[in-house]
């Protein structure tokens, strides 16, 4: 009995992301966990939490498909390029490094902090093959019956949403689509309390018609919801 699983938004929060994967059950070889996204920024463990998701990726081969989102996006335009087009997160820096590599490398290059930074993060030649390699990818995965997608797709455009999404739209949808659609959209990017309007559904899923949003608001709610989906009895249930 295959399912599938998904979890989008952990924002740097490793204990409450490793509280979500205790949800998850890999051992059959048939399950994926689909992780949409925005797992860095916010908390104070970003660089923690994708190395979990490396160790995930080397454990549990072929069964996690990792998408990124528009934090993984911004990370990548400060951090890769020669020039940096984007701003980073002082959080998210910080989990790079102890306080004391961070002190040295200050004491080290007062005049130039931030290139000495970047020069420092990407000598962790693991992480940033992955990165790049990550950076890659499609920002969105189809199954027969969903797309998973971090912020949404152009739906107006109905079948041909997949040729006719702009690459923004996948990371950075706003407003969110409701309603029907042909396919289940399941996406992260806005708070599901946000999307209802209902502070009820803070840490929880938030279901529409045919979208499922998953961004549980880990900053306030400590929860990072699971969605699961029985692809035998094609039911969703919420963990």
């Amino acid at each position: 009995m295959a399912k599938i699983y998904a979890i989008s938004d952990i924002h740097g929060y490793l204990d409450e992301f490793i509280k979500a994967l205790n949800k998850v059950e890999l051992s059959d070889k048939d399950n994926r966990l689909i992780l949409l996204g925005d797992y860095i920024d916010n908390g104070s463990k970003s660089f923690q939490v994708l190395s979990k998701i490396i160790e995930l990726e080397e454990v549990y081969s072929g069964q996690i498909i990792t998408l990124f989102g528009n934090h993984e996006e911004w990370f990548y335009d400060w951090l890769i390029p020669e020039t940096p087009t984007a701003s980073a997160f002082g959080e998210t820096i910080q989990s790079f490094f102890s306080p004391e590599e961070l002190k040295e490398i200050l004491v080290s290059n007062p005049n130039n902090f931030e290139i000495a930074i970047r020069n420092a993060i990407k000598t962790k030649t693991k992480f940033i093959d992955w990165f790049k390699e990550r950076y890659k990818d499609k920002r969105y995965y189809e199954t027969d019956n969903q797309i998973f997608v971090h912020a949404g797709i152009e739906e107006e455009a109905g079948d041909l949403w997949e040729e006719l999404t702009s690459p923004e739209t996948f990371t950075n949808k706003f407003p969110v689509t409701t309603g029907a659609f042909i396919k289940d959209v399941i996406s992260g990017h806005i708070a599901s309390h946000q999307v209802a309007r209902d502070d009820s559904y803070l840490g929880k899923v938030y279901y529409n018609q045919n979208h499922y949003f998953i961004d549980g608001d880990v900053n306030h709610s400590k929860t990072i919801p699971v969605l699961c989906y029985d692809t035998i009895t094609k039911k969703y249930y919420f963990l």
